[in-house]
């Protein structure tokens, strides 16, 4: 009975390692997906779009206006555990970014876009 405990106890050490480990990202990156690059846009609702990736946990979003080299405005600094998110903007020139994230490690901001949102008229 005591062998049958024990490799019990060690088989489910084991077998749940997996849910402790946090996989290195220092490396790692996603790509994203939309808004396309230089987009200009009359709506004012988008969804942000990237690949995920196996190890992240949750993915970290930064939004500013107009750019990453001129800040003027940090529209968002987000956590998000989807591989979405949606956002209403006012019209301007914005730069987004996205980088994979786990509680041990985080990834790169290996990509940026940028995008217009031109005020519409009709309304």
């Amino acid at each position: 009975m005591k062998k049958v405990a024990i490799g019990a106890f060690i088989s489910l050490i084991c077998c749940s390692c997996a849910d402790f480990i946090e996989y290195p990202l220092e490396k790692e990156h996603v790509e994203l997906l939309a808004p396309a690059d230089g987009i200009a846009s009359k709506d004012t609702v988008l969804t942000f779009w990237w690949e995920t990736h196996e190890d992240a946990k949750y993915y970290r979003l930064q939004l500013v206006r107009p750019d990453f080299e001129k800040t003027e405005q940090l529209i968002a600094d987000s956590v998000v555990l989807t591989n979405q998110l949606t956002l209403e903007l006012k019209a301007g020139n914005y730069a987004w970014r996205v980088r994979p994230e786990n509680d041990g490690s985080v990834g790169l901001f290996k990509q940026e876009r940028t995008l217009r949102i031109d005020k519409d008229e009709e309304q």
